[in-house]
């Protein structure tokens, strides 16, 4: 799934009905922060939110088995300029309830 930060309402509205992903086995996501875009900052809620939806994902079993970060998506914080952020990662998800 690479959906330019709308995997967040997506995964979101998965978790409301998780009988959506029962069957699923496996996922690869990218993940974008609001800094892909010029200027943005996530917020507290922003990151609840991302906390609430990793959250969800693991209660449901699936679990991290590989993630990377897209240098494509590089920013540069304004309490940090020295040091280069990636806004967008990679995430592969196994779920566990399959694994014999």
């Amino acid at each position: 799934m690479d959906v330019e930060y709308s995997e967040w309402d997506a995964l979101e509205a998965m978790l409301v009905k998780p009988s959506c992903l029962a069957n699923v086995k496996q996922l690869m996501i990218e993940f974008h922060t609001r800094e892909i875009e010029p200027n943005a900052t996530s917020s507290r809620a922003d990151l609840e939110t991302y906390w609430y939806i990793f959250r969800g994902i693991d209660h449901l079993g699936f679990k991290i088995w590989n993630i990377w970060d897209n240098p494509n998506c590089n920013f540069r914080s304004k309490r940090t300029p020295r040091i280069s952020y990636c806004g967008c990662f990679n995430t592969y998800f196994v779920n566990t309830k399959y694994l014999v």
